[in-house]
């Protein structure tokens, strides 16, 4: 890693996190329209699982970067956020991207919206009668999710830009506070 090539090492770092989320994603959306609830609760904890590797991945870069700078030039909250979010952007162009396929051209909108509306109908099922005015909410939902028509690609894409930089803004606020150190130009090891 050098200090000159912030971009490059901004997509690198981005790119293994954006697989890492986009996988898991896929594994989200798979694991969520299968039978049980046994699923949920694994679902539930894999995103529990790619959470915390998401912050240990965003917290070694950032202290890999910042091991570039020496003591009398110190590393910034601002550079180290900034780095933060550049690779959280790599990231979300990768997810946004498989979502974007997976969802457009993979499964479908309309199918993806069916199964959705067949999983929740069948959660409320197993959980047994509702209260009227509860059914009527969830039919007015279920009625408002099938006549939505389907966002564009580009949108689905800047869904996941957007998600994967609001995941690294707030994680950042951490990661920068603590990796962050003032510049030293006066602190000389004296060995006596």
């Amino acid at each position: 890693m050098e200090k000159n090539n912030f971009w490059n090492e901004a997509a690198k770092c981005g790119a293994v996190i954006g697989v890492i989320l986009a996988v898991s994603n896929m594994l989200e959306n798979s694991v969520f329209f299968t039978e049980g609830m046994g699923f949920i609760y694994l679902m539930v904890l894999e995103f529990f699982a790619v959470a915390a590797l998401h912050y240990y991945l965003l917290h070694r870069y950032t202290r890999r970067r910042s091991q570039l700078y020496t003591a009398d030039e110190g590393f910034t909250f601002g550079q180290g956020y900034g780095f933060l979010l550049a690779v959280s952007g790599f990231a979300g162009i990768i997810v946004g991207v498989v979502q974007a396929v997976y969802l457009h051209l993979i499964v479908g909108y309309s199918a993806y919206i069916d199964r959705y509306v067949a999983w929740m109908t069948g959660l409320f099922a197993q959980m047994g009668s509702a209260s009227s005015s509860v059914e009527g909410i969830l039919s007015q939902a279920i009625t408002e999710l099938q006549n939505t028509p389907a966002p564009s690609i580009l949108k689905t894409l800047w869904g996941g830009v957007w998600s994967s930089l609001l995941f690294g803004a707030i994680f950042g606020l951490i990661i920068a506070g603590v990796i962050a150190r003032a510049p030293k130009p006066f602190d000389t090891e004296v060995n006596e």
